[in-house]
């Protein structure tokens, strides 16, 4: 009995644990991705803004994944960098811009990570999804 008590408190205390460090908090570094329509195109830019009073430094990946439901093809484009952002200040890291088809679906991914390679900080917005939620 006492094997079985062991091992439960191990495995609640190993899941909550795990709960706590899986959520990105980003109370220091926030990740937003801004979407703007122009001439049936769309503009995706990822932007970053320091939360605090101390200069910040991190690395950005920017992920546009384009599928289209009806053909079946996709498309990637990833941008990758680094930035230093001085206390509380907003910048614009990376500009994509696509067509959107009717039966497009776009799925737009920022991430930031520290020195560790650990992330940060993120942000995710999906295009043409409200299209798919009509139909069924």
């Amino acid at each position: 009995m006492r094997f079985l008590n062991r091992h439960t408190i191990t495995l609640v205390l190993f899941y909550t644990t795990m709960a706590f460090f899986g959520q990105v908090p980003q109370d220091k570094i926030k990740a937003k991705i801004e979407v703007e329509n122009i001439e049936g195109n769309v503009k995706i830019t990822g932007t970053a803004e320091n939360l605090t009073d101390v200069m910040r430094s991190a690395a950005y990946r920017l992920s546009v994944i384009k599928n289209n439901n009806k053909s079946n093809n996709q498309s990637n484009n990833d941008q990758v960098g680094i930035f230093t952002l001085q206390p509380n200040e907003i910048q614009k890291l990376s500009t994509s811009q696509i067509n959107l088809l009717e039966d497009d679906e776009v799925i737009v991914l920022l991430l930031f990570y520290d020195e560790n390679k650990q992330i940060i900080a993120k942000d995710r917005v999906v295009l043409g999804e409200e299209k798919k939620k009509k139909i069924q």
